[in-house]
């Protein structure tokens, strides 16, 4: 057996991986929608933060459990988020169905505030719960505006549905 150069090892190797675990369907094109959605959301952002007399941009949560199951055989799909931020918990659930969507979503601790999305607005109630019906398929982001006038707005990062 001869010795192989390092390119041709290379080679081989990347000719396995492609094989063996080829680039997802779909994942360069979500990449890119997700990649333009944070750049619109920083320049949203920057410029919101340069009409805000305090300067004050909005905090991001953090995504810090998902979970998915199967639902039925129609293609229905329901997933569950939980996102932080600070003392702020946010758990959603997203199920899609047929081609569209709802969230349902819980705020702990609970507290007045306007959750808005893809042009559907909610309020959470006052045991923390809220709901977002037909919302597009998608890159999401959910924007979250206490009405205590002394708590910053804040958001969860994308998201797709």
């Amino acid at each position: 057996m001869s010795e192989m150069g390092r390119e041709d090892l290379l080679a081989v190797v990347r000719t396995v991986w492609e094989e063996r675990d080829p680039v997802p369907p779909g994942l360069v094109e979500r990449a890119q929608a997700a990649a333009a959605l944070a750049a619109t959301d920083a320049a949203t952002d920057a410029s919101d933060a340069a009409l805000d007399l305090d300067g004050e941009l909005v905090a991001l949560m953090e995504l810090v459990e998902r979970s998915e199951e199967l639902v039925g055989a129609r293609g229905s799909a329901t997933y569950t988020l939980r996102f932080v931020h600070g003392e702020t918990d946010l758990l959603v659930r997203i199920a899609v169905d047929d081609g569209r969507s709802r969230i349902d979503g819980w705020v702990v601790p609970p507290e007045p505030m306007t959750v808005r999305a893809g042009g559907h607005e909610a309020t959470v109630t006052d045991t923390g719960r809220f709901e977002l019906d037909d919302l597009p398929l998608g890159m999401l982001r959910l924007d979250l505006e206490p009405h205590d006038a002394h708590r910053a707005p804040f958001a969860t990062p994308a998201f797709e549905i």
